[in-house]
């Protein structure tokens, strides 16, 4: 079963409702060591909003509140779980250090929803999606793909060198269709 964790993201619709158990859940995780990283404060600002314009990740009044069981079981699908399940990952990515208190946490909070398989799906097309995003960028701004730099990526996210050089040729096809049209415009 793969999960293209992006699309999953974007396409799935949340209620009012959802939206504010994902947001309360989030804002949990970034302050389980204490305080909010500057990274995960960055990652609150832009990358929620990437997914969920509509809502205020830094609100106030979603800190220190505590997601309870009876907000999980009523999450209004199991897409919508396992959308809380990819935002919770991410979001312990942000500050580069997935902790073992923060892994805990994600299957404290989700395992009444998901089995332990299908949250280790979820987090390994997590670790892939947020992998493409970081090669991708760095690709792009300096027209190249540094094989140290990949190396590097692959062993911070947990990545296989199968699944590193697939997700490779996929940035790399995806720069190639950017930059055809842009160099033919330049050209004409």
């Amino acid at each position: 079963m793969t999960i293209l964790i992006e699309s999953l993201l974007r396409t799935t619709p949340f209620s009012e409702t959802d939206k504010q158990t994902i947001l309360k859940g989030i804002v949990q995780l970034s302050e389980a060591d204490g305080i909010i990283d500057p990274r995960e404060r960055e990652y609150l600002k832009k990358f929620v909003s990437e997914f969920m314009p509509d809502v205020d990740p830094l609100a106030p009044e979603l800190s220190g509140v505590k997601v309870t069981p009876q907000e999980v079981a009523e999450l209004s699908s199991d897409e919508v779980v396992k959308c809380f399940a990819g935002f919770l990952t991410i979001t312990a990515y942000s500050d580069e250090d997935f902790a073992d208190s923060e892994r805990k946490m994600i299957s404290g909070l989700l395992g009444s929803r998901l089995s332990p398989e299908a949250l280790s799906e979820i987090q390994r097309a997590v670790r892939q999606f947020l992998y493409r995003r970081v090669v991708f960028a760095f690709a792009f701004k300096n027209h190249y793909l540094h094989p140290d730099f990949a190396r590097e990526m692959a062993r911070r996210f947990d990545i296989s060198d199968d699944d590193a050089i697939a997700i490779n040729q996929g940035v790399f096809s995806a720069l190639m269709a950017i930059k055809a049209p842009m160099q033919e415009v330049s050209d004409g």
